[in-house]
């Protein structure tokens, strides 16, 4: 791998991870969850619609000829499943949240299994059980029978990203992943714009101060610059490596949320943390056809 693509993908896992401490400390602040989706979402995509027009792509011509796929997209994966980790992440820590969705990679995996009717390979399904495993340390501390609530919550999101992503390999043969993340963070903007009179009626009060406000859009600026670190990444390498790069996500969000939120994993954790990224990485190197629509 050239370092250039290494120091694009590192940068992306540190974004992402930042993006876990930011939406952590907009949510201790009382910031409804509906107007910090909005903003987020909202200051992502003005700042890939520059790029979008910077690069002499057609926006218009994008959103009317994949529709369909963008709204599925927006409505589904940066609509409805920034609500509900906004929602989880309020009753657990980022480092938690962070850990619970690597296991994006095997939802992914699933829902690839599910469509295409074939048999798994042998060993994928001692990863499942081990990650598991990993799952339950992380969220019971050692110290509890159940996860809490929020590890829950956290968990079934885990399983629309990993639909969401799927799916999305449809719209990707297309189109890059920079035209996806323009598409889909439109249609995105527009349903949460629409929940906001209806969910949140204190709108933009519930932003404390400016302070707060600069923090909800920095989450947008990790959003954006994640997709575009990424796509340079890809243009460079292609996407084998991008799922090697995502795991370094958790570890780094451990180590901001120890240092900005006093956020601290017990050795059950800690143990928990390494099963899930081991079974993440065997994973993503295991030879699994995706889904063909």
């Amino acid at each position: 791998m050239r370092l250039k693509s290494a120091i694009y993908l590192v940068m992306f896992a540190v974004l992402l991870a930042m993006g876990h401490i930011l939406q952590k400390m907009v949510l201790n602040y009382g910031v409804s969850r509906f107007v910090f989706s909005f903003i987020r979402i909202f200051s992502g995509f003005v700042i890939i619609t520059g790029l979008i027009l910077y690069k002499r792509y057609r926006p218009i011509k994008i959103l009317k000829t994949h529709s369909r796929n963008f709204i599925v997209l927006g409505v589904f994966f940066s609509g409805f499943g920034i609500l509900i980790k906004l929602w989880g992440l309020s009753f657990t820590t980022a480092t938690n949240a962070a850990f619970i969705m690597s296991l994006s990679s095997l939802s992914a995996a699933f829902f690839a299994f599910l469509w295409l009717k074939e048999k798994a390979p042998a060993q994928f399904y001692w990863v499942v059980l081990t990650m598991i495993a990993g799952v339950y340390l992380v969220t019971t501390k050692g110290k509890h029978l159940l996860p809490q609530k929020g590890d829950l919550i956290i968990f079934i999101l885990v399983f629309l990203i990993g639909f969401m992503q799927v799916y999305g390999k449809r719209v990707l043969k297309n189109l890059s992943v920079l035209e996806t993340a323009f598409g889909r963070s439109f249609y995105g903007m527009v349903f949460l714009g629409l929940l906001i009179p209806f969910f949140a009626p204190h709108g933009f009060s519930t932003i404390p101060s400016f302070k707060v406000l600069l923090i909800v859009l920095a989450n947008g600026i990790t959003f954006s610059g994640s997709i575009i670190f990424f796509y340079k990444a890809l243009q460079l390498e292609g996407a084998s490596n991008s799922g090697v790069f995502a795991l370094l996500v958790p570890v780094i969000t451990t180590i901001f949320g120890r240092l900005v939120l006093d956020e601290v994993l017990n050795i059950y954790q800690i143990i928990g943390g390494v099963i899930i990224i081991a079974g993440s990485f065997f994973i993503s190197r295991m030879r699994i056809k995706q889904a063909n629509f």
